[in-house]
C-alpha cells in the first residue's frame, strides 16, 4: 500500500494505491466553518444535490446514465466534524481494469459534476425538486418525537452546549426550514463553494499520476487554500450541579442520555486514553455498565456510552422503565467513581485493548475504512495505523484512572415514558 499527496488547482488530493480492491473509492471533502446557521441549510443542500444536474432533466435520467458506466453507488452528506461542517459525497465503482477502458474517467466526471453541477435556474435550485425536498425535511423533524432516541439526542443538544454558540430548538430550527427559499439555498452552497478547503482521497489500484491528471482536467476549484484548519472544540467549562432535564412521552420506554464534559485532556489522553476509558465504562457486554445497571440490577434494556473526541464530550444512553431513573442514575455515576478508584479488572483493561488492536487490523480490508482513516491523519493529525498501535500499547491502568478524573456530569436528560 502507497500513499501519494498532491496539490492541484486549488485543492489536495490524496490517493491511495492498493491492489487489494477491485473498485475504486473516491471521496471528496469540503470543509467550512460550523455555524448555528448552517443547521437550517445542511439536510436540504445534501438532498438537492442527489436530485438535481446541470445535465440530466430527472432523476430517471440520472439512473439510466448510471447504468451505462456500471452503476457507482454515491451518496452525499454534510458531516459534523468539530468546529468544521463537511460536504462530503462518497463514491465507490467498478474499477475500468474489469469493465472497459475509459470508464474510471466516465465515472469520475459524473460523480464530480454530483458536487459541482447541480442545476441553477436564476440564480436558484431547482424550484420544484426545492419546494418537494424542503416539505421531506420539515416533515422529518416535525416527526420527530415520533423517533424517541433522536428525539431526545436532539433535546441534549439543545440543553448541554458542546460547541461556540447555542443550538437552535426544534422549533427554531422547523421554521427556519420553511422560511428557505431555492435562492437562499444557492447562496448557501455559493458560500460553501467560494470559501471551502477541498480535499480528494482515492483509494484503489490505479496510477497515482494518471489520477491526478484526470482530476486536475475534471475538477476546478477557486475556494480556500489553508490547509491549516483545526477541527477541535475544547471545553473549558461544566455545570458543577448537573443539568436535569426530565420531559414527559407516551411511550413505554424512557430514554435517558447523560452527557459529560471532559477538560484539560492532553492529545495523548485524547486519542488513547478516552478510548479505553469509554470503552471500560461502556463499550460492550463486559463493561461495568452493562454489567452493573443490565446484567447485575436489570434496570435497562439497553446502556452503553459513545465519546465525541473532537468535543471533549462522552454520553451515556440507556433505555429504561419510567421509574428506574434514580437507581440507574445512582449506579451511573457510581461506576464513574469506581473508574477513579481504578476498580475494574486487569482483565478488561486487556480486554478492550486486544478489541482496539482487532479494529485497526481490520482498517485494510474496506475502502472506505482505509479512506476513512487517512482522512483523519489528513485532517485533524491522528497517527499511522503502526504508530497507534504502539501509542496504545504505553497506556496504562494509571492513565485511565487520571483521565476518569477530567469527565465530569453536564446534563442529563430523560425522556419519561408511561407506564
Amino acid at each position: 500500500m502507497e500513499f501519494y499527496n498532491y496539490n492541484i488547482n486549488g485543492f489536495d488530493l490524496h490517493v491511495i494505491k492498493t491492489k487489494r480492491f477491485k473498485t475504486v473509492f473516491y471521496n471528496v471533502n469540503l470543509r467550512f466553518d460550523d455555524a448555528k446557521e448552517n443547521e437550517k441549510y445542511i439536510s436540504l443542500l445534501s438532498r438537492l444535490l442527489l436530485q438535481t444536474s446541470s445535465k440530466y432533466d430527472s432523476v430517471r435520467e440520472i439512473n439510466a446514465f448510471c447504468a451505462s458506466i456500471y452503476d457507482p453507488s454515491y451518496n452525499v452528506k454534510v458531516l459534523e466534524s468539530g468546529s468544521q461542517n463537511i460536504l462530503t459525497l462518497t463514491a465507490s465503482f467498478a474499477n475500468e481494469k474489469y469493465t472497459e477502458k475509459g470508464m474510471n474517467k466516465k465515472n469520475f466526471e459524473f460523480l464530480s459534476e454530483v458536487l459541482f453541477e447541480p442545476k441553477i435556474v436564476s440564480e436558484a435550485f431547482d424550484e420544484k425538486v426545492f419546494e418537494v425536498q424542503k416539505e421531506k425535511v420539515a416533515e422529518y423533524y416535525k416527526t420527530m418525537r415520533d423517533k424517541p432516541q433522536h428525539y431526545a439526542s436532539s433535546r441534549l443538544s439543545e440543553e448541554m452546549q458542546v460547541k461556540k454558540y447555542k443550538a437552535y430548538t426544534l422549533e427554531e430550527l422547523i421554521e427556519g426550514i420553511e422560511k428557505l427559499s431555492a435562492k437562499d439555498l444557492y447562496k448557501f452552497y455559493k458560500k460553501i463553494m467560494d470559501t471551502s478547503k477541498l480535499d480528494v482521497f482515492v483509494c484503489g489500484d490505479v496510477d497515482p499520476i494518471e489520477i491526478r491528471d484526470m482530476l486536475s482536467s475534471i475538477i476546478n476549484f477557486k475556494g480556500s487554500t489553508n490547509g491549516n484548519i483545526e477541527h477541535y472544540v475544547k471545553q473549558v467549562s461544566y455545570n458543577k450541579e448537573p443539568k436535569v432535564i426530565v420531559e414527559s412521552a407516551s411511550n413505554a420506554q424512557s430514554n435517558l442520555i447523560i452527557g459529560c464534559k471532559l477538560l484539560d485532556l492532553t492529545n495523548f489522553e485524547r486519542q488513547y486514553v478516552f478510548v479505553l476509558y469509554s470503552w471500560i465504562l461502556g463499550g460492550g457486554m463486559n463493561s461495568l455498565l452493562t454489567q452493573t445497571v443490565r446484567e447485575k440490577n436489570s434496570l435497562c434494556y439497553y446502556i452503553y456510552a459513545i465519546r465525541h473526541n473532537l468535543f471533549d464530550v462522552m454520553k451515556i444512553y440507556a433505555g429504561i422503565d419510567c421509574d428506574e431513573f434514580d437507581k440507574t442514575y445512582k449506579l451511573v455515576c457510581e461506576d464513574m467513581e469506581n473508574m477513579k478508584k481504578g476498580n475494574f479488572s486487569d482483565e478488561l483493561f486487556e480486554g478492550v485493548k486486544e478489541i482496539y488492536y482487532n479494529s485497526l487490523v481490520k482498517i485494510d480490508d474496506s475502502q472506505s475504512d482505509l479512506v476513512g482513516n487517512y482522512t483523519s491523519e489528513v485532517f485533524i493529525g491522528n497517527d499511522s495505523i503502526e504508530k497507534r498501535k504502539e501509542q496504545m500499547s504505553k497506556v496504562t491502568k494509571e492513565d485511565v484512572m487520571k483521565l476518569a478524573e477530567k469527565v465530569h456530569i453536564d446534563t442529563v436528560y430523560l425522556l419519561k415514558g408511561e407506564r
